[in-house]
């Protein structure tokens, strides 16, 4: 099923040096990061975009893949670099890792693990800051590809253009 297409594993989560632990359940992650494309990819490319990024993925269709892993440009006489919706996927979901990782669900309801003896678990409020930074570290990546999509949308039709348009109206203050 395209919908349940990951766009990242964890080795290229790893790769851009974010440290996951070896313990970490794989089918954890993988929830994590199909919550990270749909709530955070999923709205920055429009669903059509991010519908036709699946499709291709599913079937090995290299169209994307300098949108998705990275790539250097020429705009204007200039070079620019885009750094890829794989590392921005990859923060937004390292956020939901550093903000839900630790929640199991067991026959006894939700808990969180933990190894009291050794460590020290996180408190709501750190976890929170760390959700904050990775979250707006995807951001900070994200706008590089956004700059390659708009910079390139002719080759990338599908990309929204609402979401390329500047707004076309202005606030001002009455009184």
């Amino acid at each position: 099923m395209i919908a349940q297409t990951l766009i990242i594993n964890r080795q290229q989560i790893e790769s851009y040096n974010i440290q996951l632990s070896q313990s970490i359940y794989d089918n954890k992650l993988n929830q994590l990061i199909q919550e990270a494309q749909f709530n955070d990819l999923r709205p920055l490319l429009g669903t059509r975009f991010y519908n036709d990024i699946l499709k291709k993925i599913s079937v090995s269709d290299t169209t994307y893949d300098d949108l998705l892993n990275g790539s250097e440009y020429e705009y204007m006489n200039e070079t620019y670099f885009n750094y890829g919706l794989r590392i921005v996927l990859s923060y937004y979901t390292f956020a939901r890792w550093s903000m839900f990782g630790d929640i199991t669900d067991t026959p006894f309801g939700q808990t969180k693990r933990t190894n009291t003896e050794l460590e020290t678990p996180l408190t709501i409020a750190e976890k929170k800051q760390a959700y904050n930074n990775n979250q707006n570290i995807a951001w900070n990546y994200w706008l590089s590809v956004k700059d390659f999509l708009n910079r390139n949308y002719k080759d990338y039709e599908l990309y929204d253009t609402c979401l390329r348009q500047k707004p076309k109206f202005k606030l001002y203050k009455l009184g």
